[in-house]
């Protein structure tokens, strides 16, 4: 089927060698552009097929433009058709010698591809060994009890995950970290299907001429080790993680004394899983900076006040119009705003965002709760981002980089969440929280944030370091076990060798470009240093005034802040990520900045109640993985 879309560079080469003092320039450009144009006229097919299972979803499984919608697999098969031979065709056009930047452009960013640049039955057998180790995390398939024929087998996510979290046994945590990973490694079987995806991850870079295999997964970054920036990153925060790490050690000892931590160690691994999990939960192990000055609750004034999640949905468009971005008018809702199913999603459903220029469409979570209602507002931001850049040119028509709209969308979720936004919303009666309040809020949200970012970069890098050969496969477990402890300071709970196979569930989620751990620390670190920009821009953060921290920003109705976000989503990826985020934030360089000055007031805390309890920040790992 390939040589049907390789005639424009069959009339390229012809053009080119018959009329030898025609101007190359020029031919190559109008053969390039007719490559294009082709390919746009079949990815508006594929629209158009999205388009149909959106319209789809509402109607009991007929689509109202007539005759059976297409399935999500026949979307995916010819989107995977279409990039696959459109970068065959594009691979050998000679990009130099394009003078319009804006084709240099789509040329660079559509020749290359991540697992996509596969044959056929390589990016099938892909597609199956990410759906065996997405099915570790949510099969039914582990024993919690010696017999399991009284009990279903049970899933890591959600159940797992959910008894972990309510859990006040040390044992049962540390039982239920170990079942899990003796089960999917039963017979060396996480092990090998990670083995078979990387061996398919380097075959994908061969394809792009990339020696170093990490050069194809940092693809859209195109940056020179990108990895030693998100390095940099850590190592910059490291200071406010290392208090952090030490209150929460010594959280973890007054929780569970007899599990004997300690008071300089490294924290056990399925115990940071269990403060993660608790980041939000009200009977958390750590205790609050003012136990008596609990955070206001929300949720029954949020349902009094915003009722339906319809109603918070259009709270959220008008937030982005107050920035003077795009009004989501009551024709949009009535055509493109789908209500999900009660029964979809699970207990933590997602809203989502459908994209088939010249329209943009929207599946909302029905759930009504603060943390719907900040998610939503991130959902916003996608939705205006696909406005604006579905103007661009197909290839160009997405962000410059993964993580970059999620880290827009991020500005809008910490806004949306602040006491003053609250109040501007009629949800809170004071427009700041008290000090205590604050620091209590500033707690939850350094143990969502500031626990996870290490976790997605040392998983990151453990991907990266074993593709580029820097580990080898003898040596995995306990190198993955280094990274805990250096990056971390986080150990295994009990022995370990190199045939275990420890990696977390956060890990396996992330092994899809899609969804990468990379794209989720960009999308964290990013969106705090668009915040701070924002929030500088507005004027409602003023570094040094405690009247306007950052970490109570709320810069709905700046169009100062609108100006610049909306600069950088009508760019699409028509420029390089770092040329595109120095318009809001004049830097060029990822950086910790953000974090710091958001999290500045719980910094100073925990450094002042650390040296109250004679706690030492930092950590002393025992070496518990075995490499022999």
């Amino acid at each position: 089927m390939l040589w049907r879309y390789l005639w424009p560079l069959l009339l390229l080469a012809v053009t080119v060698n018959c009329n030898s003092n025609s101007n190359h320039t020029n031919n190559y450009e109008e053969s390039t552009l007719r490559i294009l144009d082709v390919a746009t006229q079949r990815m508006r097919s594929i629209w158009e097929m999205r388009k149909r299972i959106f319209l789809q979803l509402t109607s009991k499984g007929k689509s109202p433009l007539g005759g059976q919608a297409p399935s999500k697999q026949e979307v995916e098969m010819e989107t995977y058709r279409l990039v696959y031979e459109l970068a065959a065709n594009l691979s050998v056009v000679p990009v130099e010698q394009l003078r319009d930047p804006k084709l240099r452009r789509r040329v660079q960013r559509l020749a290359k591809l991540q697992l996509q640049g596969l044959r056929p039955e390589n990016y099938e057998q892909s597609k199956d060994l990410l759906r065996a180790m997405q099915n570790f995390i949510s099969g039914s398939l582990v024993c919690t009890h010696e017999d399991c024929s009284t009990r279903r087998p049970t899933a890591m996510y959600p159940q797992l995950y959910n008894q972990n979290m309510r859990s006040k046994r040390y044992e049962d945590l540390k039982f239920n970290w170990f079942t899990w990973r003796s089960t999917i490694n039963d017979k060396d079987t996480a092990r090998s299907t990670f083995i078979d995806y990387v061996r398919l991850l380097r075959m994908a870079a061969t394809y792009n001429g990339h020696v170093t295999p990490s050069r194809t997964w940092y693809l859209y970054y195109d940056t020179e080790n990108f990895q030693a920036e998100m390095e940099a990153v850590i190592w910059e925060i490291m200071p406010l993680y290392r208090e952090l790490h030490a209150y929460l050690r010594h959280s973890a000892m007054q929780a569970y004394p007899k599990a004997n931590f300690k008071d300089d160690g490294a924290i056990s691994a399925p115990v940071l899983d269990q403060m993660l999990s608790q980041a939000w939960y009200p009977h958390q192990i750590f205790p609050s900076p003012y136990p008596k000055d609990q955070l206001p609750s929300v949720h029954h004034r949020l349902e009094e006040v915003l009722v339906t999640p319809v109603k918070i949905n259009k709270k959220a468009a008008e937030f982005f119009e107050s920035l003077g971005l795009n009004h989501m008018s009551d024709g949009f809702y009535e055509r493109y705003s789908r209500r999900m199913n009660d029964d979809e999603g699970g207990p933590d459903c997602k809203s989502q965002v459908y994209y088939f220029p010249p329209e943009v469409a929207l599946r909302y979570c029905p759930k009504l709760d603060y943390k719907k209602m900040m998610q939503i507002h991130g959902t916003m931001a996608e939705l205006q981002y696909n406005i604006y850049k579905k103007e661009l040119p197909f290839g160009l028509d997405t962000e410059p980089c993964p993580g970059f709209g999620s880290a827009l969308g991020e500005t809008v979720v910490l806004a949306s969440g602040t006491a003053r936004h609250l109040e501007r919303l009629h949800i809170l009666i004071n427009d700041s929280l008290t000090e205590g309040q604050s620091l209590n809020r500033l707690l939850r949200m350094g143990v969502h944030t500031l626990l996870a970012v290490p976790q997605y970069f040392i998983n990151d890098k453990f991907l990266v370091d074993v593709m580029d050969g820097r580990i080898g496969v003898s040596e995995y477990n306990c190198a993955y076990w280094g990274l805990q402890d250096k990056f971390a300071g986080v150990q295994p709970p009990i022995w370990r060798t190199e045939k275990d196979f420890d990696l977390d569930y956060r890990f396996y989620r992330g092994l899809h470009p899609d969804t990468s751990n990379t794209r989720k620390f960009m999308a964290e670190i990013l969106g705090f240093q668009f915040y701070r920009s924002f929030c500088l821009a507005s004027g409602q953060y003023k570094p040094g005034n405690s009247s306007y921290p950052l970490h109570n920003c709320d810069f709905h109705g700046s169009t100062e802040a609108g100006n610049l976000m909306r600069e950088m989503m009508q760019l699409g990826a028509t420029r390089h990520w770092r040329d595109i985020m120095e318009i809001a934030t004049g830097e060029r360089k990822l950086s910790g900045r953000g974090v710091l000055e958001y999290f500045a007031p719980l910094f100073t805390w925990l450094k002042e109640r650390n040296m109250q309890l004679e706690i030492e920040p930092g950590w002393d790992a025992d070496d518990l993985c075995r490499k022999d």
